[in-house]
């Protein structure tokens, strides 16, 4: 069975994170973050992933908030 591998970037670039996209009864699941700027690549299981990339989301959330629009 094909699966269709995607990626998007977060962080305006910093990481960008692959995830597998869900067929039929598998769901979708994250197989990979990256760090660009360090070029370390992070693996584990789906769940340790999709928390790391929660914990950095809501970490980037923090340091700027959404509606700010300057000092």
């Amino acid at each position: 069975m094909a699966q269709v591998i995607e990626s998007c970037f977060i962080c305006d670039g910093r990481y960008r994170i692959l995830w597998v996209k869900a067929v039929g009864p598998h769901p979708q699941r994250i197989i990979e973050i990256e760090d660009i700027d360090g070029r370390a690549r992070f693996h584990g299981s789906g769940a340790d992933l999709a928390r790391l990339a929660f914990s950095i989301k809501r970490a980037q959330a923090k340091v700027q908030p959404q509606g700010h629009t300057g000092p």
